[in-house]
């Protein structure tokens, strides 16, 4: 044990007997001694956190910059200059995501419909070259018979099977 120790336990103990007019063991004071100083230590560091806090609070202080203008109009074109191109990037990249979300929806449709229908690749010269008319609020694709000379030309031309009572709409030439 230090030799400081027992005289801090003694002053502890005089301060109490003083105080309160009671004895108090050793224990006792050795305990309101720690107490004590864990209290100080806790104490020392409040003060140094809130003389931290209050150089940093003056230190913000400094760093203010007031701004007086001679008009509204001088105060608005000022307020534009500082949020305008903040506000002018925003609405593009909303804008962009707008595009994007929307070009991306289309995407997954077309996407779908290539996955559910197998054929769909074969129907794309068609789909290309096709006229599609409107007649009494329906629309169709516009063929005409195959040319009795010449190649019949895929989204023009149908032929007309006799035997099968059936009309044949070419998709693709030869074995493309």
């Amino acid at each position: 044990m230090n030799n400081a120790e027992p005289n801090r336990l003694t002053q502890t103990r005089g301060k109490y007997a003083a105080k309160y007019g009671h004895e108090i063991d050793d224990w006792s004071a050795m305990f309101l001694t720690e107490t004590q100083e864990h209290f100080q230590n806790l104490e020392n560091r409040v003060q140094k956190s809130i003389a931290a806090i209050d150089r940093a609070a003056l230190e913000l202080k400094g760093r203010k910059r007031f701004l007086q203008f001679q008009d509204r109009s001088q105060a608005l074109f000022y307020g534009l200059g500082v949020s305008g191109p903040y506000s002018i990037v925003g609405i593009v990249i909303s804008v962009l995501f707008y595009i994007l979300i929307r070009h991306g929806q289309q995407y997954v449709e077309r996407q779908r419909i290539l996955d559910e229908y197998q054929n769909a690749p074969a129907y794309r010269q068609i789909m290309e070259q096709g006229k599609i008319i409107e007649y009494e609020k329906m629309l169709y694709l516009q063929l005409a018979p195959k040319p009795r000379k010449g190649e019949v030309q895929i989204g023009k031309h149908y032929i007309y099977d006799t035997q099968g009572k059936r009309v044949l709409v070419p998709l693709s030439l030869g074995g493309r």
